[in-house]
């Protein structure tokens, strides 16, 4: 047997590892037992628990979740929340005048523990290099991002929505909300020109349909950097169906969930509407909307 040379050893070609085939893109269905409670060509709703449907969803076709859940802030402390079964007598739980996250009084713990199992199931039917946006104020932010930042994502952004306005309170009164960015890797942005200051006003008492709704502007700026034209977003804490409005309005689809079924009727309507859609690619921002 002919000894192999050292020469002829030193000539050949090295090993290199074939690159990881991509991850396939599966459309996101809901499993049986969970009907739309509204559907079109770009926006489908479904009522009910959220983490409950989300655990039923099968794919991986999400390109953002973007997502407005309860602050649960609204008590100076935890005591002085009225969480639905604490502290109330069972006759009123069981007449329905106590609904749970009722004036958003749920408490932090609870709230921590929802948003995680939440963002977990996001996790797993997002695309690859995707961001989840998750609306809160000031105070909750240390509560909930480490309970976000568990489920597996990375924190990517602090972004704030500037409201133009001063709330209530005295001293220096609030006039931003957070928009906490959490990715799955390496974020693959839609357009490259978004900046972490939105200034838009708050939609007026007078036209809005959710207590807590959000400007179509502010949500169309996040969709519009964050999701590409026909891609989908998926928004476990619907309300009023904003984001699946914004979403569809700049030619995206949407998944929207959503446990108060008079909200569920709210989205479903807004979205049955005429409304203009995009067919190219959105105008760059306007000036006076984006810091």
């Amino acid at each position: 047997m002919t000894p192999v040379s050292s020469s002829s050893s030193a000539t050949s070609a090295p090993f290199v590892a074939a690159p990881p085939a991509p991850a396939a893109i599966v459309p996101c269905t809901v499993g049986a037992g969970f009907s739309p409670y509204y559907s079109d060509d770009h926006v489908t709703i479904y009522h009910g628990d959220c983490v409950e449907i989300m655990r039923a969803m099968q794919g991986t076709s999400v390109d953002a979740v973007v997502t407005d859940p309860p602050y649960c802030s609204g008590g100076a402390l935890e005591a002085q929340k009225n969480t639905a079964g604490q502290g109330h007598r069972s006759e009123r739980i069981a007449a329905g005048d106590v609904e749970w996250f009722a004036a958003d009084n749920m408490t932090t713990g609870g709230l921590i523990w929802l948003v995680r199992a939440v963002l977990v199931e996001s996790r797993r039917v997002m695309r690859p290099n995707r961001s989840a946006f998750v609306f809160t104020d000031w105070r909750m932010v240390p509560h909930l991002a480490p309970a976000m930042e568990s489920s597996g994502l990375r924190y990517r952004n602090m972004i704030v929505w500037d409201k133009l306005s001063a709330g209530l309170g005295q001293g220096f009164k609030p006039t931003h909300e957070i928009i906490l960015e959490y990715t799955n890797g390496v974020t693959e942005y839609a357009l490259k020109d978004g900046q972490n200051v939105i200034r838009q006003r708050r939609v007026s008492s007078a036209t809005r349909d959710h207590a807590c709704q959000k400007p179509l502007k502010v949500l169309a700026k996040l969709i519009d950097v964050a999701v590409p034209l026909g891609g989908t977003i998926l928004d476990p804490f619907m309300g009023s169906g904003s984001s699946l409005v914004a979403a569809k309005q700049r030619g995206r689809k949407a998944i929207g969930i959503e446990l108060s079924e008079q909200h569920c009727e709210s989205a479903a309507r807004r979205c049955a509407q005429e409304m203009p859609l995009f067919t190219a690619e959105p105008p760059q921002p306007e000036a006076d909307l984006v810091a």
